[in-house]
């Protein structure tokens, strides 16, 4: 019996001793890397071990869920400290009270840093938080110290008596942990409100507690606050989420579809920037540019505006006089109220507009129907003008109104008087100088912009072409001619209304014949234009080194008096957008002619990010800039906002973004984050609006029908995508063919710019019968009235934005 009893005692142990899905890890016990160890919460919701993302170049300990794959990481214990190779023998320890994961050099790179050893255990809740515990109360846990990831039951906030603080860091990319240029905390400042940083510059507020159904609860004490996530549904697997390009968003698994299926993310768009058109400026998504100036207010700095900078703000055309009866106010409906305001409880409109114009600090008020009077004694900033009928109050602003009384037009007259005869006389000694130097003046100011244009490294003057006035210039291997603007207004008939092709943000392009009889069109910057030199240079010299069937023609510039002028070759047949949104003129488009429009646009992307000399990013692919020829061959048009990458470049970012806003990539039109995949995201709407015939339009109207990009992606989901394709070409269209492209424009379309395929692999697949993976769920915007998702696009053109790039 004795020897039964011992015997069984051995299996227990031996069975205790091997069991990898217990939940929690005993004092001296050890999780190890090379016997592949885990831990398992007790109802086997989530799992703790060893992982390596990417190439599996670093390990790392984290926390994902035990039955969705592919892994879902949701907290990393060691982020910032990986294990580098080799991995073997490296594993996690629980001792003198504390975790800590040491390498195959047994050299601790990690800890928990606890300073009481009162620890008997460490345990994986349910929940996903990893605590550890002495039985009665919790030493240490992870929801203490969130990664990229918010899950139910944790919290994100700040105790000041305790120093400590509650904050989620995205990753740098899908493939590194690393702490990322981003991070979502509770602004101690605010009643409520969460913040978005990049490299602890604010970039966004979002108020989660105004939702209608919010899953969060805010609990403020008189030194910490704390927002609470909550989940009232436990059988609905949800999570929050920063990700490397600055978005947050909320997700829900689908046992349905096997994916995590977007409630809602935020920012919804840029105008949620912080601060992006500066004081007294007004953000509208539906507007180009997107930024403007409060009625009675200009740019405070004009050149910045040029440049599509905006964070200078906007100032007073006429200052303010305290106490003058001159002074009203402007009023202004459907706008979002900016921040920062004061209120007091008042009986009627009347006594809050007497308050306010009493005051002289007083820059603008709002009066609610509930009797509060909300007044802004300081900059009018984060000011954005909402679609639709708004619920909000009427923004009143406060303006000086010019007088015109008697005495001062007498002085006006008396002025102006003396200032035309002093003109007159002035102007009679100066005139024959004038014409004199006139020519010569011309003649330099032309050749110092030629000069200018070329200015990256020396140039040499070639002689006068022998035709048409044209003249060469050399810049080491890229060759520029240079048009005379007598030649070109003989050609387009001094720009004759007539001969005008259409207007883009750079200015109008006109038709133009030489007289050899080429046909051309020339691109007329207009003065006007946001878009300037910098474009102006960029698609000259670029544009002069690509060649390719698949990429517009560039014939030339012009340069002179105050003209800056691009020459291409013409094309009969207009842009891509001419025809497939046109209810008449798309059926012009038949299948074989729409999938060869999609293969040479494909083929000029991959000439752009591969085959040329340059690596160019594009950055602002749409229907508008791809044109037909007369035999209806698509050729990508419009360098000014192209960027050019090193061969070893990956990605870059910016502060100005410029584009339109229905093509861009989330990272990118969000994050200011480009590379060649925020080209192939472009690619993925125009293919999908070539095969649809319908615009990826932006609506934050609840009634509005779906965008393009939700209505593939819920057709898809449905297995009716075929129900997308234009009814036009549908007799026409071979359906295998068709869906192919369909979810190669899904492919595309993926949040993640790594889950995107290159250009190249994009046209293996579009030529090809190879096996295409599987779209995830793209990113769909959600709609301001609702935790549903939808996609806006609105051509921005060129907007500036101060914001980031991380996980």
């Amino acid at each position: 019996m004795k020897i039964l009893l011992v015997g069984l005692v051995l299996l227990l142990s031996l069975v205790r001793c091997n069991n990898t899905r217990s939940d929690n890890l005993l004092p001296g016990q050890i999780l190890s890397f090379s016997a592949a160890n885990t831990l398992v919460s007790k109802q086997g919701k989530f799992e703790l071990g060893f992982f390596c993302p990417g190439d599996c170049e670093k390990l790392f300990i984290g926390i994902w869920y035990t039955n969705i794959k592919p892994n879902t990481v949701v907290w990393v214990a060691n982020r910032d400290s990986p294990i580098c190779p080799p991995f073997n023998n490296s594993h996690l320890e629980l001792s003198d009270g504390n975790l800590g994961i040491f390498n195959a050099l047994k050299q601790r790179v990690w800890d928990s840093n606890l300073s009481t050893a009162d620890v008997n255990r460490a345990v994986l809740l349910d929940s996903g938080n990893f605590i550890l515990t002495n039985g009665i109360e919790i030493q240490w846990q992870s929801f203490d110290y969130p990664t990229d990831t918010w899950l139910p039951g944790a919290r994100i906030g700040f105790d000041k008596s305790k120093n400590t603080l509650q904050k989620l860091t995205s990753w740098t990319n899908t493939n590194d942990t690393a702490s990322g240029h981003f991070s979502l905390e509770l602004d101690p400042n605010q009643n409520g409100e969460l913040v978005m940083l990049r490299n602890l510059v604010k970039m966004w507020i979002w108020w989660p507690l105004n939702l209608v159904e919010s899953n969060f609860s805010y609990n403020p004490t008189e030194h910490s606050a704390f927002i609470t996530y909550n989940v009232f549904n436990e059988s609905v697997v949800s999570r929050i989420v920063l990700d490397h390009s600055g978005l947050m968003r909320e997700l829900f698994w689908s046992n349905e579809h096997q994916n995590w299926m977007l409630m809602r993310s935020v920012p919804i768009d840029m105008c949620d920037t912080m601060n992006l058109c500066g004081a007294f400026g007004i953000c509208d998504i539906n507007t180009s540019p997107t930024c403007g100036c409060l009625q009675g207010y200009e740019p405070k700095f004009p050149l910045g505006w040029d440049t599509n900078d905006y964070s200078g703000g906007c100032v007073r055309i006429t200052p303010l006089q305290c106490g003058s009866n001159n002074n009203g106010f402007v009023h202004m409906q459907n706008v979002e109220l900016p921040a920062s305001s004061e209120s007091v409880q008042v009986g009627n409109d009347r006594i809050c507009e007497y308050i306010c114009s009493s005051n002289c600090s007083c820059k603008a008020y709002a009066y609610s129907n509930s009797g509060v009077c909300l007044l802004w004694n300081d900059d009018l900033i984060n000011l954005r003008r909402l679609s639709g009928n708004s619920s909000q109050a009427v923004l009143n602003i406060k303006v000086f109104e010019r007088s015109n009384k008697g005495n001062k037009k007498s002085l006006f007259v008396v002025l102006v008087a003396s200032i035309t005869s002093a003109i007159f006389v002035c102007g009679t000694c100066c005139y024959f100088l004038w014409r004199r130097k006139l020519k010569k003046k011309g003649i330099l100011r032309k050749m110092k912009f030629r000069e200018m244009l070329l200015s990256d490294s020396a140039t040499n003057m070639s002689k006068p072409a022998t035709s048409i006035g044209k003249r060469q210039e050399k810049k080491g291997d890229i060759e520029l001619k240079f048009f005379e603007l007598h030649d070109l207004k003989a050609a387009t008939n001094n720009f004759s209304p007539d001969n005008k092709l259409g207007e883009g943000g750079f200015g109008p392009v006109f038709k133009g014949q030489l007289p050899d009889g080429q046909q051309i069109a020339v691109k007329r910057l207009s003065t006007q234009s946001r878009q300037g030199i910098s474009e102006f240079k960029t698609e000259a010299l670029l544009i002069a080194k690509l060649q390719h069937r698949n990429l517009v023609r560039f014939l030339g510039c012009c340069v002179e008096e105050e003209e800056k002028m691009l020459i291409y070759e013409y094309m009969p047949n207009k842009s891509l957008d001419y025809f497939i949104f046109d209810e008449s003129r798309r059926s012009l488009l038949d299948w074989k002619k729409r999938h060869e429009i999609i293969i040479g646009i494909a083929r000029g992307i991959l000439y752009l990010h591969q085959d040329s000399r340059l690596r160019v990013i594009h950055r602002d692919l749409k229907a508008s800039n791809i044109l037909l020829d007369e035999d209806m061959n698509p050729k990508i048009s419009d360098f000014g906002t192209a960027r050019i990458f090193s061969a070893n470049q990956d990605e870059a970012n910016t502060l100005r973004i410029v584009g339109t806003y229905g093509y861009m990539s989330p990272e990118y039109a969000l994050a200011g984050l480009f590379s060649v995949k925020s080209d192939v995201f472009s690619f993925g709407v125009i293919l999908l609006e070539i095969i649809s015939g319908k615009k990826n339009r932006i609506s934050y109207n609840s009634d509005s029908p779906p965008n393009l990009i939700r209505q593939a992606w819920e057709l898809w989901n449905d297995g009716k995508a075929f129900m997308l394709i234009d009814p036009t070409i549908v007799d026409s269209c071979p359906g295998e063919e068709a869906l192919r492209c369909i979810q190669v424009g899904l492919l595309c379309l993926q949040v993640n710019a790594g889950d995107r395929p290159t250009m190249s692999s994009v046209l293996f697949m579009l030529s090809n019968e190879a096996t295409v993976p599987s779209p995830k769920q793209p990113l769909i915007t959600p709609n301001s009235e609702s935790g549903t998702t939808e996609t806006t696009p609105s051509s921005i053109n060129e907007v500036t934005i101060t914001t980031p790039d991380g996980r």
